[in-house]
């Protein structure tokens, strides 16, 4: 398989935003238990909490998972993986959760809004979190790896 960097990049964008719409169906559906905003969480870095933090969040995701879908489809041209592309995608979601996973737990370090405050601390893994949102977090990277996997798969395949 060729890589093919646009397919990848808007294969990491779909996947992103169903990604993010699902997050924020669960928040809203279960708000005790989904208890990470990931929007505010991201725009906080640099913004105090509120509608601004919010959209800036939510545009460093759309970047973050354009990164990311670039990374899957770079594996997938790397590897030659020419079959099986979502099942390959739940593999590199597993990864992907991992890496992000390890990166909350030292977000603190580096996080304005944790650090005045304004937000929570999700800890390794969204830890410090409810276990609903300790699932849903792994379960959503699962959903994105799969989403870019089928996506690029029958795009640059």
């Amino acid at each position: 398989m060729d890589f093919e960097p646009g397919y990848a990049i808007l294969a990491g964008l779909i996947g992103g935003t169903v990604m993010a719409a699902m997050l924020y169906m669960g928040i809203f559906m279960a708000p005790q238990q989904m208890k990470m905003n990931l929007f505010s969480m991201l725009g906080t870095m640099v913004l105090p909490a509120g509608a601004a933090a919010f959209v800036m969040g939510a545009m460093v995701h759309l970047g973050m998972s354009a990164v990311f879908g670039l990374a899957h489809g770079a594996v997938f041209a790397a590897a030659d993986i020419d079959s099986s592309e979502a099942l390959w995608g739940l593999l590199f979601g597993l990864v992907h959760w991992a890496i992000v996973g390890m990166g909350l737990g030292m977000i603190p370090l580096m996080h304005r809004g944790i650090r005045d405050g304004e937000i929570d601390a999700p800890g390794f893994y969204a830890l410090n979190f409810p276990p609903m949102t300790v699932m849903g977090f792994l379960m959503l990277h699962l959903v994105f790896g799969v989403i870019v996997g089928a996506l690029y798969g029958n795009w640059a395949g």
